[in-house]
């Protein structure tokens, strides 16, 4: 085995063992299933987005839009902040998988975490983030549910 493989190997090992830490086994081994059977990327961000799609009453394609303004602003900012405080996702994955800038993808989160509590409108958008947690997380009880039932 060469150098290269074995490094490769080393830091496989590093980051499983960094996961486990982080999430825990059972989030470990579904991620690791997840990802092996290619639906990592379509179940889990999807459904976030669907989630926050249904909270600020806008289709996907404004979500992941260009659009600098109100709702898509606030909507993008949660999806981000929810992929990585919730699902565990990086930043360089969340850049992936919406073609974004790392800094468009730290800005957006960064939004969410300082975002004030003060006036009716940040009042608001507060709501809009428990809501889309609250659908992400009937969303999440569904699809778990329908595969356990297709795994059985």
């Amino acid at each position: 085995m060469t150098t290269t493989k074995i490094r490769e190997i080393e830091n496989l090992f590093s980051a499983i063992s960094d996961t486990l830490s982080e999430v825990g086994l059972i989030q470990t081994i579904s991620i690791l299933k997840k990802g092996s059977q290619g639906v990592l990327w379509k179940s889990d961000l999807s459904l976030v987005a669907k989630a926050v799609c249904e909270a600020y009453d806008i289709p996907t394609e404004v979500l992941f839009g260009k659009s600098r303004k109100y709702p898509r602003k606030y909507a993008f900012a949660c999806w981000v902040y929810i992929c990585y405080v919730d699902l565990n996702y990086g930043l360089s994955d969340l850049s992936a998988y919406t073609h974004s800038s790392m800094s468009t993808i730290s800005k957006a989160k960064q939004l969410i975490e300082d975002y004030p509590n003060e006036t009716t409108f940040d009042k608001k958008i507060h709501e809009k983030l428990l809501v889309s947690r609250k659908n992400l997380s009937k969303y999440l009880a569904k699809s778990d549910l329908a595969e356990k039932f297709n795994n059985e």
